[in-house]
């Protein structure tokens, strides 16, 4: 079984250079999802999984935030050519509440595409000839000061 894992996207402005006031950090994080979909297409796996942090900031103004789950949308569609794609939301401060609702309502009747916020299993088609089935246990990021409050004294 292959599993293609990834994590970490960030799409968002950072600071950085511009040209023609184009973000060329945000240009480049572009480049690497493209890339990421080539190696997909090329080594065919199983099931995809992005373990969070699609995005770089969960709180930004209204144009800049369509615009990266625009992006978001397109790369899990393309993604979703070449296997089931399982994202779980990562940490708070990146992956937004309203981000990852949007992206719930977007796939929402997608057999391709999990969009996971909460601990869940997820059992995915591997192989439909052969009837071949693995689980995904998803465990999404969560705001660790929540877990301080009621656990204190945990590092």
């Amino acid at each position: 079984m292959k599993i293609l894992h990834t994590a970490d996207w960030h799409i968002g402005n950072f600071p950085g250079p511009e040209k023609n006031g184009v973000n060329l950090r945000s240009v480049d994080t572009g480049n690497c999802i493209n890339h990421l979909h080539m190696v997909a297409m090329a080594e065919k796996p199983d099931v995809i999984v992005i373990s969070g942090d699609l995005f770089h900031q969960a709180r930004v103004w209204a144009d800049r935030g369509l615009s990266e789950v625009k992006v978001a949308i397109r790369a899990l569609e393309a993604l979703s050519e070449c296997a089931t794609v399982i994202v779980l939301r990562g940490t708070p401060n990146h992956d937004g509440v309203e981000q990852f609702a949007m992206l719930q309502e977007h796939f929402f009747s997608s057999l391709d595409v999990y969009i996971v916020n909460e601990p869940k299993t997820i059992t995915v088609c591997t192989n439909p000839s052969t009837k071949q089935f693995v689980q995904v246990a998803c465990l999404p990021g969560f705001d660790r000061g929540v877990y301080r409050s009621k656990f204190p004294g945990l590092s």
